[in-house]
């Protein structure tokens, strides 16, 4: 699936300041694992994941970045209830996805909870809605990858702090994690500027007047980034997970411009999808 983003970057900030509507995520898809948990104590869940679906389509996670209408499937295991004194707390994983390239997996997930207890954004550290946050942010941030040279930056930032205040606060367990994983991702700046051309690429050939120099410039900072990527990185998950979703589509830009050794390479580098990469150098 290829979306048209950068060509409709300025429409895009026209529909920003004229829309009502503020909310980052058009799709959420919660689902809730209770297997671990005793019947006595699944009742208290009845409305959990509609509250996280809730909460990720009405919370306004910044209001520079409108009208991103991105999917997520949430997938919460609740591994164990534990109570002390009036308090019950959490201990869950959980798997956030967009459906294409971007897959998180949280373990160590531990949350004070309530039946019925409403969960508001703000910036003070809350839990389980920090935890929400922590992946707003970094869905938000890979996103705006896709509409501007390094344009996630600042939402990276934000999930980095949350994660910060998380592994200070009482409820740390699985903090450190996902700060090393904010940072990770956000330093990557081979992929994200991959991501980036890729788009760009695609949204000048599928403009009125294409400028095939344009594309030539894209694909081929596509390519010499990756090539950087193999030498300083290595295998990289993240990256796996990005041509898992575009392979067919990344391997017809290499080919449109006769591109052989960065098939070679990707050949090499995303051996799940070789067959692909090898019927392109073929043709």
């Amino acid at each position: 699936m290829i979306h048209h983003k950068y060509l409709n970057f300025s429409t895009a900030i026209f529909l920003l300041i004229g829309s009502f509507s503020w909310a980052q995520f058009i799709e959420v898809n919660a689902e809730l694992d209770l297997r671990r948990i005793s019947e006595g104590d699944r009742q208290l869940f009845t409305t959990l994941a509609e509250d996280i679906e809730n909460y990720f389509l009405n919370t306004q996670f910044s209001a520079t970045t409108n009208d991103l209408e991105i999917t997520v499937d949430i997938r919460l295991v609740l591994e164990s209830v534990s109570r002390g004194g009036s308090q019950t707390t959490v201990n869950a994983q959980a798997i956030f996805s967009n459906k294409m390239d971007q897959y998180f997996y949280a373990k160590g997930v531990q949350f004070p909870y309530s039946k019925g207890r409403r969960m508001f954004y703000t910036t003070v550290f809350e839990p389980l809605a920090s935890f929400l946050d922590y992946y707003a942010f970094m869905f938000i941030a890979t996103e705006m990858d896709t509409w501007k040279y390094m344009g996630g930056a600042s939402f990276f930032n934000r999930a980095i702090e949350i994660s910060d205040l998380g592994k200070d606060s009482d409820w740390s367990t699985g903090w450190d994690d996902r700060w090393k994983k904010s940072r990770k991702v956000k330093s990557n700046q081979y992929l994200r500027s991959m991501r980036f051309n890729y788009f760009k690429a695609w949204d000048a050939l599928y403009a009125e007047d294409v400028d095939m120099t344009i594309v030539n410039t894209a694909v081929n900072t596509f390519y010499e980034e990756m090539l950087t990527l193999d030498k300083k990185l290595g295998s990289n998950k993240e990256t796996l997970h990005f041509l898992r979703a575009y392979h067919e589509s990344v391997a017809e830009l290499m080919a449109m411009l006769d591109l052989r050794d960065a098939l070679e390479l990707l050949l090499i580098y995303d051996h799940d999808n070789k067959e692909v990469y090898e019927s392109y150098l073929k043709n």
